[in-house]
């Protein structure tokens, strides 16, 4: 579809206020493809660091994802009639929040998030709450972590990344893209983050928003924790695949030399690293 089309789905589907910004983040979005991305700077061998602000996105289509997306953009459920989600307008992407090597960001989200209930306070069971991440290498201390932070209860699951990212616990999803997150058109792009309320009001955010999920949503967005992360971007409507400056692959993708050349003639001038955090091709 081109762009006149995406506008004429929003505003179908959009109030007069919500489908304007819609429509706003869709200009952005095609201003973006303007984007010039800088020539690869890594060498085979090289370990990947990745700055502050950094996007990454991870799709269950594997390599059948990754085509889509080099030839459409990464593009939200509405205008492209895929799996339905809690934010059906934007696409979900995770946004560094400060400088990582690759494999320590890896570790880092392969691990677990748990949740403390009823604290122990002054030699008494408080109401208090806290939650953390166990990264994937502390993950065999779990038993002394929790007699560290003694508590009434705690619950555990595997963070979100680990669940839609090539990680260390499951190999359904073999493929990470990395989108270059420091140049201007990506902050653009970011005005259109809905999980940031400073961006979106309560009320213009309730269209773009799963219907049975909003109450809970606008209390959520507010309230992030380790669960309801501050570690995530959903930004209305895309992103365009031009701002792709490399690919992660599982375990599974790193040995299959068909696939690797496959992504490598997808994206000539990105790379593609593995678990380790280490450039393969």
């Amino acid at each position: 579809m081109n762009k006149d089309e995406y506008i004429k789905i929003a505003k179908d589907k959009l109030n007069s206020i919500s489908s304007n910004i819609m429509i706003n983040q869709i200009e952005k979005y095609y201003k973006a493809k303007e984007y010039v991305l800088p020539k690869c700077k890594y060498n085979i061998g090289d370990l990947v660091k990745l700055k502050k602000g950094t996007l990454l996105h991870g799709t269950y289509k594997n390599i059948d994802g990754l085509k889509e997306i080099v030839n459409d953009g990464l593009i939200s459920s509405w205008f492209i009639n895929d799996r339905t989600s809690k934010y059906p307008s934007s696409v979900g992407v995770w946004n560094l929040k400060k400088d990582y090597l690759l494999k320590d960001y890896i570790n880092f989200y392969s691990g677990g998030t748990i949740r403390y209930s009823g604290l122990l306070e002054d030699g008494e069971y408080s109401q208090n709450i806290k939650t953390s991440i166990i990264p994937y290498d502390e993950m065999k201390n779990i038993n002394e972590i929790i007699i560290d932070n003694p508590c009434r209860m705690w619950s555990m699951e595997q963070t979100k990344e680990a669940r839609f990212m090539p990680s260390l616990v499951q190999e359904q999803v073999q493929i990470g893209i990395i989108f270059d997150g420091n140049n201007k058109y990506v902050k653009d792009l970011l005005e259109g983050d809905i999980l940031n309320p400073s961006f979106i009001s309560d009320n213009d955010v309730k269209e773009f928003v799963n219907e049975t999920y909003y109450d809970k949503f606008i209390i959520e967005r507010k309230n992030k924790d380790d669960f309801f992360t501050d570690r995530e971007s959903a930004i209305l409507f895309g992103i365009p695949s031009n701002l792709i400056e490399g690919i992660l692959v599982g375990r599974k993708y790193e040995k299959d030399l068909d696939i690797l050349k496959e992504i490598k003639s997808l994206l000539p001038n990105c790379y593609i690293c593995n678990l380790d955090g280490v450039v393969i091709l």
